[in-house]
């Protein structure tokens, strides 16, 4: 068996090279040369637009075409054939004639110069972000005789507006805001009340930054993400619970204390266990091909959290040592929220569109499985400890429903065009998708409350009304008349009456 093993690895080895060598030829003639090492650039929403690539020959060919193999139609497409031109300024000796004509073959009846540059160029349309690789092969008209060039990283990218700058500030606004707000509104009681029995809050919290991260590693791998787009997935795996998760919980009928109380301490336990997650495990997520990996920029990151904590510490300050400014700040908080809430996401429509054109069966399937593996996965652990249901339900609820706010201000901090743009695609759909069930349950789950309640009432008044095996009417209202009902005067027939002489 693993001298078969031996064999199939040989014969696949030798149909590998054979491959190789039928397009690529070591000892070729040409040679790319490109700027900015080998990379283009293009721009997303913008006309198609013309890119030029200089190659040199080390002698003088005749009858030759270029051939650009693009490995990615879903990021750019290519238009038309390659033009090839003479690169006057660059001739190492001189030509005598040449001539280019509109299929894009050169025709040269040069004499044999040392080495001659040649100017191609091809219109490009950027379809998506992201990047794709051109591959440069040579064919000679004569004998058919292919030659490999080289290759060159084509990079799609948008281009930076200044409301690109305005969806920033409103990031990090918004972030200022729900941190200032859980601050004023800590119960440091209730925290405490839940820490003199921490067997809640530490399954919650294993629950959460196991879990997730895990899951979000998961469906990385199973569906092959890659470079910007991958980190950006795992980074929402690994970020604290959001403040929604208190809503659902509250509506669900959980545990809302412990809901607060887990979101609280999530955003602290994040502080360590993000950087450590992106540090270990966030370190192997494979790069873009041809692309070296992202950079993970940890001071950054860290810089990211201080904003999430500091603001979170201020409100705690607020609440005890200004009392009536934090009552002023609880009164026109929600006012505030909504409207951060509304300009964040009229931006992220209006400058993340490019998030939403591009939907597909794998990418909703992939932002699905994180959010609803979590809220199966907490739940499970937390049955498995023998919880009551109410606090099933916020575990579940808990570990499942992701800080998106949190997860978009760590990844602005990843530098470099398109990646940053690619990380926040997974994200922003798992945030929208994380909803639905609650969509659908609550409104059912609310409607079945409302009609046990009804019933419940209809219930408790039966049981108010007096029975009516005990309601004798004493007095009969007929003709005018009244008559006094046998049962509520006692006559001689219904006592027996003993008459006993009285002693002297």
């Amino acid at each position: 068996m693993n001298i078969l093993y031996v064999y199939v690895a040989f014969c696949l080895k030798l149909a590998f090279c054979a491959d190789q060598q039928q397009y690529q030829n070591f000892t070729s003639p040409f040679r790319l040369i490109s700027s900015e090492d080998n990379l283009l650039t293009i721009y997303y929403g913008l006309e198609p637009m013309s890119n030029s690539l200089l190659v040199y020959a080390e002698k003088a060919i005749g009858n030759f075409s270029i051939n650009i193999k693009n490995t990615k139609e879903d990021v750019v497409h290519l238009e038309g054939e390659p033009l090839i031109t003479l690169c006057r300024e660059r001739i190492i000796s001189n030509i005598t004639t040449n001539s280019t004509s509109s299929d894009g073959i050169y025709n040269s009846s040069s004499t044999q110069p040392a080495e001659t540059c040649y100017n191609v160029s091809f219109q490009s349309e950027a379809v998506y972000i992201g990047y794709s690789r051109l591959e440069l092969y040579a064919r000679q008209i004569n004998d058919d005789e292919i030659f490999y060039i080289g290759s060159v990283l084509l990079r799609s990218i948008r281009p930076r507006r200044i409301v690109d700058t305005a969806y920033n500030f409103s990031v990090m606004t918004l972030v200022t805001i729900v941190m200032l707000a859980i601050g004023s509104n800590l119960d440091f009681q209730t925290i405490k009340e839940h820490l003199k029995k921490p067997k809640a809050p530490i399954i919650a919290l294993i629950s959460q930054f196991t879990t997730m991260p895990l899951i979000a590693y998961g469906i990385i791998w199973l569906m092959g993400y890659t470079g910007g787009k991958a980190l950006g997935f795992f980074t929402l795996g690994c970020s604290p619970g959001g403040g929604t998760s208190n809503i659902y919980a509250k509506l669900a009928n959980g545990d809302l204390s412990l809901s607060v109380t887990m979101t609280t301490l999530s955003t602290i336990v994040s502080l360590g266990m993000l950087p450590l997650w992106l540090y270990t495990l966030g370190a192997t997520i494979p790069a873009d091909e041809g692309v070296e990996k992202v950079q993970i920029p940890f001071l950054n990151i860290l810089q990211s959290l201080a904003l999430i904590v500091v603001p979170l510490a201020v409100g705690v300050l607020i609440k005890y040592k200004l009392p009536r400014v934090a009552l002023a700040i609880k009164r026109w908080l929600n006012v505030l929220f909504t409207v951060a809430l509304l300009t964040f996401l009229t931006l992220v429509i209006y400058v993340k569109f490019y998030i939403f054109v591009n939907w597909d069966l794998e990418l909703i399937v992939s932002a699905c499985c994180l959010p609803y593996g979590g809220y199966i996965f907490g739940g499970l652990i937390a049955w498995l400890c023998r919880f009551p249901w109410p606090l099933i339900k916020t575990i579940s609820i808990e570990t499942g429903m992701q800080s998106a706010a949190v997860c978009v201000l760590v990844v602005m901090s990843v530098s470099g065009q398109p990646d940053n743009d690619l990380a926040l695609i997974l994200p922003i759909a798992s945030t929208v998708v994380a909803g639905w069930p609650f969509y659908i349950i609550l409104p059912l789950y609310q409607l079945k409350k409302k009609l046990l309640n009804k019933n419940q009432k209809y219930t408790d008044e039966e049981k108010s009304l007096p029975d009516s095996s005990i309601m004798d009417e004493k007095f009969d209202l007929e003709n005018g008349e009244e008559k006094i009902l046998e049962s509520a005067c006692p006559t001689e027939s219904n006592y027996d009456i003993e008459l006993k002489p009285l002693n002297s």
